[in-house]
């Protein structure tokens, strides 16, 4: 795997990490190409916390390094916009006004909460908050659909209490089969993002189950990134990546 194309930096609100740190890291590994992709989440739920990107300082440095390191890997500047049914007009603006490369299309609010918080699992039944996650998605995805790749599908189970303890993916392909029709048909590219497997589960999002649904459904587009918040994770689980992408004969759009 040649390249890492979900990263974040000190220009998201959950990363400290230093740009410089990020290249020098994806040089050793030698990889090709490295794709910063911070978050821009708009109305983030939580009091004195946000998830906006000074998106002016975000370009200028990255160009800066993109030039001091073009003779050692290739840097691209991009973005993870968490979409919603309430934020799809500012993500379209956004887009228009500035020149990313690469855009993940993620899904972080659930209820007007991101499941990442325990609050968010109080009172809840886990089955139920899944389904309602990927009906959240669904909605949003319907509204707005400008970007490359649909990150971390089932990115909800990461958090839940039980983990995938009770994720039985076949409960919720009703839903996530008009996900997947949508993107096939958008040419929008499925992640493989294996930021799980750095928190020490076994399966990558979207689990096997649903990507073996994904390519029963035609789906052959695939993108992969480590979602990595520390230069440290950066292609973290990337083997197994490979493994997937070559089981199941997907398409890397970034190789």
């Amino acid at each position: 795997m040649l390249s890492d194309f979900h990263v974040h930096s000190k220009f998201s609100a959950d990363s400290d990490e230093n740009l410089e740190n990020i290249i020098n890291k994806a040089i050793s590994l030698n990889m090709k190409d490295i794709c910063i992709t911070d978050h821009q989440d708009w109305y983030w739920p939580v009091p004195g916390e946000s998830f906006d990107i000074d998106t002016d300082s975000y370009f200028n440095e990255l160009n800066i390094l993109k030039d001091k390191y073009s003779s050692k890997i290739n840097l691209h500047i991009g973005v993870e916009l968490g979409i919603t049914c309430d934020n799809y007009k500012k993500n379209a603006d956004f887009l228009k006004s500035y020149p990313f490369e690469y855009v993940i299309g993620s899904c972080h609010i659930v209820d007007n909460m991101d499941p990442y918080y325990s609050e968010f699992w109080e009172n809840r039944n886990e089955a139920d908050a899944f389904r309602t996650y990927f009906s959240t998605l669904l909605d949003a995805l319907k509204l707005f659909n400008s970007f490359n790749t649909l990150g971390h599908l089932d990115y909800i189970v990461r958090y839940a209490p039980n983990k995938d303890k009770n994720y039985n993916c076949s409960d919720y392909f009703n839903i996530v089969e008009q996900i997947f029709k949508e993107i096939i048909h958008k040419n929008i590219a499925l992640e493989i993002n294996t930021g799980a497997l750095a928190k020490g589960m076994d399966f990558a999002n979207p689990h096997f189950d649903m990507l073996s649904f994904y390519k029963d459904l035609g789906g052959k587009l695939v993108a992969v990134g480590s979602d990595a918040h520390i230069a440290g994770n950066i292609g973290f689980g990337f083997d197994k990546a490979a493994q997937l992408i070559e089981h199941f004969n997907f398409k890397n759009i970034n190789e």
